[in-house]
């Protein structure tokens, strides 16, 4: 691994210099020399931090299905090319941007001594930052990072799990330190915290709720040990968790302060960073027909979600122009060549993909789905409960009236009492609920792509000829590390793995898949 504490002055440097007004613009002269105090550093740590889970949504969004591109010709979004990938955004984010940051942030936070509040969110941070790069990298450097260690050693995937609890357990400590004495320590509001506003405590449920997450993934493969899961989802209530989202409404509307996966499609002016491509993408045939139950014959939409993700903008000819249709593609398949990519639903009209909408690092339905999943084999009333409160819980957030939601609860395609609920009707639900979420990509390779739990998933066609030719039909398990620095630095360690330009290693599962 390159020597990465040397990008702390780059990402600095890069945030202090632009014109923010409001939740970047922490130093109140700007022509001074700029120092390193611990709120003056938090922004950057959740400004990347949200980057990378645009990051980690852009990738995944097409593994899972829930969108495809129109062409069909995206070398890594179709085909799964990724043997000799150039530059994985998603490794560097983490170690060069978010994570070495939020350590600079802890050591400055301990250095100053009264700003227990800055290093427990900063802790939260880098345990978040690490959870989502080990799901999407297998084993990754730990102990190790951040030590100027060219060559630093990876971490097995199983121990850091261990780390990445031990992290958030340090994060809950330090929380309640501040909690239970905030005087003297630095203030936090909204402009250093775009996420909680400075909020501590509504940090510590997160924690919490997180917690539950990365339990949640070793289920049901490595442990049946839900009674954890519980416990940290229960600790997440009951410390009032909300929604963790990073508001694009209060900025100051410049490149660095657009939501990523907004029609605007900035682009930030750095090498490593992608725009979305959701003006070239549509919706799957699995999304719309299985996730969303859309009644093809009869051009009639029954999840009353479906308009709020995706705007109908196709008419035919001699058409009602107040009955459009909702066309989508099948993954890998493309478009038809008749039709123009304009036809096609318009993706920037959800909650998540506005300019300034809010982009969830973790959201409170997601919590009660997993308290649904966890509670399936053991306590199926409390399973139902649960299922009922995430499906509504998504419906308020995505903007659904209340009386659209009653009327759906009662259709056909929710169970109406406990003894009608299975593990796929809860993962059917989960996943519409992650849109556009890393999430839902770890809970399919959990479920090992099942087509009984995900009814009607099938891999997408035309994939690369190492994937396309495989006799066991293999699904993509992983990325692979980042070639601009570790196939550099760190090609022998990669090489002994089995993970240096290896179609094989794409296809390895992780510890917790099925």
């Amino acid at each position: 691994m390159k020597n990465i504490s040397l990008y702390i002055i780059l990402v600095i440097g890069m945030l202090s210099a632009t014109s923010c007004e409001k939740f970047l613009d922490v130093n109140e002269d700007q022509d001074q020399p700029f120092t390193s105090t611990p709120d003056s550093l938090l922004p950057a740590v959740i400004g990347k931090l949200v980057v990378s889970h645009f990051d980690h949504g852009d990738v995944t969004a097409y593994f899972t299905q829930q969108v495809a591109t129109l062409g069909a010709w995206d070398k890594y979004k179709d085909r799964w090319d990724y043997v000799d990938a150039n530059r994985i955004a998603q490794w560097r984010r983490h170690y060069h941007d978010v994570s070495i940051n939020a350590m600079h942030v802890i050591e400055s936070a301990q250095n100053e001594g009264n700003a227990k509040n800055y290093e427990a969110v900063a802790t939260i941070a880098y345990a978040t930052s690490t959870l989502m790069t080990t799901d999407l990298f297998g084993d990754i450097a730990y102990t190790e990072a951040f030590k100027g260690k060219p060559n630093a050693k990876y971490d097995a995937q199983e121990d850091v799990y261990g780390y990445i609890q031990s992290d958030l357990d340090k994060g809950i400590a330090l929380a309640d330190e501040y909690l239970n004495s905030p005087q003297g320590s630095y203030e936090m509001t909204r402009k250093h915290d775009n996420i909680y506003g400075g909020d501590i405590q509504k940090w510590k449920a997160y924690a919490y709720a997180l917690k539950a997450r990365a339990a949640l993934h070793l289920t049901p493969n490595v442990n049946t040990n839900y009674s954890e899961v519980l416990a940290f989802a229960q600790l997440a209530l009951d410390n009032g968790f909300e929604t963790a989202e990073f508001d694009y409404s209060i900025s100051s509307n410049n490149d660095w302060e657009i939501n990523p996966w907004g029609g605007k499609r900035v682009d930030p002016g750095t090498w490593e960073t992608a725009v979305n491509i959701l003006d070239v993408s549509a919706p799957t045939n699995f999304m719309v027909e299985r996730a969303l139950n859309f009644d093809v014959d009869n051009n009639l939409v029954t999840d009353p979600r479906q308009p709020l993700l995706m705007a109908p903008r196709y008419v035919p000819t001699g058409g009602d122009i107040e009955n459009p249709e909702y066309l989508y593609v099948v993954s890998g398949g493309g478009k038809i060549g008749t039709l123009d990519n304009e036809d096609y639903p318009d993706l920037y009209v959800s909650y998540m993909t506005g300019n300034d909408s809010k982009l969830p690092f973790m959201t409170l339905e997601e919590l009660y789905f997993i308290i649904s999943e966890a509670s399936f084999s053991n306590d199926i009333n409390k399973s139902y409960q649960y299922f009922i409160e995430g499906i509504t819980e998504h419906m308020k957030h995505v903007g659904v009236a209340n009386n659209l939601i009653n009327d759906y609860l009662a259709t056909e395609f929710v169970p109406q009492s406990a003894s009608e609920l299975s593990i796929s009707k809860i993962m059917m639900q989960k996943y519409v609920a992650t849109y556009l979420q890393g999430e839902t990509w770890v809970d399919m390779r959990r479920y090992g792509h099942d087509n009984q739990i995900y009814k009607g998933l099938e891999r997408p066609l035309n994939l690369v000829d190492y994937f396309e030719d495989d006799v066991n039909e293999a699904w993509l398990q992983r990325l692979p590390y980042d070639t601009e620095t570790e196939e550099v630095y760190n090609k022998e360690q990669l090489v002994e793995m089995g993970a240096y330009q290896n179609t094989e290693w794409l296809k390895k599962k992780m510890f917790w898949a099925k």
